[in-house]
């Protein structure tokens, strides 16, 4: 029997045993709603807002200012529905081309409805062009949204000189910012009180938490537009809670306040010996090789086979990597994030994307089997 290898965290991760353990009393006893006022209820209210209050302190921001959602795609097309309610005489969004397909779906909406969307270029190392930056944003720019590190050749976007530049302009300008952040979570450090942004979102299942749950960083609640009407989540986002979900991103987010450099410094050591072993093989390319990037991605574009054929197979021989977002999948069509890169090949390229379990003799598995399949 074949081993069975992950290499695809990017795209989802395996549920903490940790986490799974303390959820077994939400799956039995404490099954009541947080918003009953009586005790069973406020039992559960008090396990929401304990997470709510590890969620926050991983990220620098204080608890009333979280809000908890479905998942990162939800959490983005919360901040983009409230930014253009909060603005609706400014009709200008600028963004980039390599935005996670939430963000980028939801700027067609826009572009419907009579707005100016502007997608910035990026370079062969997915990094952005300060120059071009500045010349998009103007006084009729509402919106600004950047992806902090891309899901699918770990490239880091927002870099300080980048920020920086964002942050004069906002000074100046006066628009909203909005930063996907779903992949960088708990592989940066992310502290939102020391940057002027109004919108974060976050993710739960990157960081081992089960699907359906992220949280959104609201910088101004007051006059926040919800996308979901309800009284649920201070008033800005309704519907029942998902109890399960919160209490295991309170978890993961607890554990990562006090494990995040232990857990770095780890996937760094694994990353660098899986692209020591890459790069004993010919016929490749290792993508955004010396730029910042998230310490668990590798992009791989190869010479003379295939990303799909790699993939399946690689799945024979149970080892699972991914060719793009996992949100992309069913297209036919190379990756956008890859064919804005400018990749002369971008349907040669899978994704490696490991998380700390990963052991060095899963990354031997997977590169015996890849020089197999790529020199046969």
């Amino acid at each position: 029997m074949n081993r069975f290898v992950y290499l695809d965290n990017n795209a989802t991760t395996k549920l903490s045993e940790r986490t799974r353990e303390k959820l077994a009393p939400y799956l039995d006893l404490q099954f009541g709603n947080p918003s009953s006022i009586y005790g069973h209820g406020a039992k559960v209210r008090k396990a929401v807002e304990d997470s709510r209050y590890w969620c926050a302190k991983l990220i620098g921001c204080k608890s009333e200012n979280l809000i908890f959602t479905s998942g990162g795609s939800e959490s983005n097309c919360s901040a983009f529905n409230s930014a253009v309610s909060q603005v609706p005489e400014k009709k200008k969004i600028v963004t980039t081309k390599v935005e996670h397909s939430s963000v980028l779906e939801y700027c067609k909406l826009l572009e419907k409805r009579g707005y100016e969307v502007v997608y910035l270029d990026v370079d062969k190392n997915c990094n952005l062009d300060a120059k071009q930056l500045e010349e998009a944003i103007d006084e009729e720019t509402c919106l600004v949204s950047i992806q902090y590190a891309n899901n699918e050749v770990g490239a880091i976007l927002l870099t300080d000189k980048i920020l920086k530049k964002i942050q004069k302009l906002k000074k100046k300008l006066g628009f909203l910012l909005h930063i996907d952040a779903v992949q960088a979570l708990g592989k940066c450090d992310i502290n939102v009180s020391e940057i002027d942004v109004d919108f974060v979102s976050f993710s739960g299942h990157k960081i081992h938490c089960p699907k359906g749950i992220g949280m959104l960083y609201v910088k101004d609640t007051q006059n926040f537009v919800p996308l979901i009407a309800g009284h649920q989540e201070f008033g800005l986002r309704g519907g029942t809670e998902n109890v399960l979900g919160i209490v295991a991103l309170g978890l993961s987010c607890e554990y990562l306040k006090e494990e995040m450099l232990d857990i770095n410094k780890k996937l760094r050591e694994i990353n660098k010996y899986l692209e020591s072993k890459l790069k004993k093989i010919d016929g490749l390319v290792i993508n955004c090789e010396n730029v910042e990037r998230i310490p668990n991605t590798t992009s791989i574009t190869f010479n003379e086979i295939s990303g799909n054929k790699l993939l399946l197979q690689l799945d024979k021989r149970g080892i699972s990597v991914s060719t793009g977002s996992a949100c992309n999948s069913e297209s036919s069509e190379p990756s956008y994030v890859l064919t804005s890169m400018g990749l002369e090949k971008p349907q040669n390229t899978i994704r490696v994307s490991i998380d700390e379990n990963t052991s060095m003799s899963q990354i031997d598995y997977f590169i015996t089997n890849l020089k197999e399949m790529v020199e046969d």
